[in-house]
């Protein structure tokens, strides 16, 4: 068993070599230059501002009634 999982998995290998190497050689073949690499892009500029957790909770009025979740109910 174990020597079928690996001459399949050797066979599947030597089909993707042969398509590698078949594709790296169709431009040439078909008489064009080989396509240029893929541009690299520079990264996107961060944010100027980055809102912490604190900053970001208390922008908003809070809800009394949440707050009796927390506190407890008013007495």
């Amino acid at each position: 068993m174990e020597e079928d999982c690996r001459r399949r998995e050797e066979e599947q290998r030597l089909r993707m070599e042969q398509m590698f190497q078949y594709m790296q050689g169709l431009s040439e073949r078909m008489g064009q230059l080989a396509p240029p690499p893929p541009m690299l892009f520079p990264p996107p500029q961060p944010p100027t501002t980055t809102p912490n957790q604190s900053t970001a909770s208390n922008n908003q009025s809070q809800d009394p009634h949440l707050l009796q979740w927390f506190l407890g109910p008013p007495q």
